[in-house]
This record gives C-alpha cells, sequence and structure tokens, in this order.
C-alpha cells in the first residue's frame, strides 16, 4: 500500500510517497517511491509504549479522525552485529491507514517526563 508523506521524515525530505510492505508482526519496510530510499520499522506494540499527543496541525495533515485508524512505527537500523543496532523511539513515523497519509512526529523529552534521560543519552 503506498500512503502520501505530508509531514516530512528525517532524511528522505524530498520523498513524497512511501509503499509499507508488512515483514511480520513486529517489523515493516517503508520504499521511496521516487527514490527507493528503503526504512526499517518496528511496530510500536513492539515495545511499551509512550503516551504522547498530536499537535493540532500534524492530526490536520495526516487526517487523523480517531487513533484506531493508525499505525506508529519506530525507524530501526539494523547493523551487521546486531548489538550495534538502533532505533529512535522519540521520532516515530505515524501512518494514518484511512487517509493513506504518513509522517514523522518529533516528541518532546521534557512533555513525556522523560528529561532525565537527557543526562544519559550521548551529545553530538
Amino acid at each position: 500500500m503506498v500512503f502520501e508523506v505530508v509531514v516530512p521524515i528525517d532524511g528522505c525530505e524530498e520523498e513524497t510517497e512511501f509503499e509499507l510492505m508488512k515483514l511480520d508482526d513486529f517489523f515493516s519496510v517503508i520504499t521511496g517511491v521516487e527514490t527507493g530510499v528503503t526504512l526499517r520499522l518496528m511496530s510500536f506494540g513492539a515495545l511499551k509504549s509512550l503516551a504522547f499527543e498530536f499537535p493540532d496541525d500534524f492530526k490536520e495533515k495526516l487526517d487523523i479522525q480517531n487513533l484506531e485508524e493508525l499505525s506508529i512505527f519506530y525507524i530501526f537500523v539494523l547493523q551487521s552485529q546486531v548489538s550495534e543496532s538502533s532505533m529512535n523511539i522519540f521520532s516515530p513515523i505515524i501512518i494514518n491507514n484511512r487517509s493513506l497519509k504518513m509522517g514523522q512526529i518529533h516528541l518532546n523529552l521534557e512533555e513525556l517526563g522523560l528529561e532525565s534521560l537527557n543526562n544519559i543519552l550521548p551529545k553530538f
């Protein structure tokens, strides 16, 4: 299924559509229609849920009417050494299965009550 990108995805700002392919209950892949870039995703349900709210402008762009129409994924970077693999849990990909729109949201650690993580996360 192909989804229109209405809120850009980091590193893929030029991509306007992604095709979603589900691999199993936890993993999926999205492939850029124009560029062919591939991103591996892990479903939101695979990890403990973070409670967050969508800003109004984000809800409007994705045409979100209720939470049941959404799929939430984390970008998963698979390395040849599995122990070096990583996942971005603070910038999930949100897919609206009804409107066929998608985008990436950046969560604020302080708003989530996780500001103490700033002390243990590496600084770049």
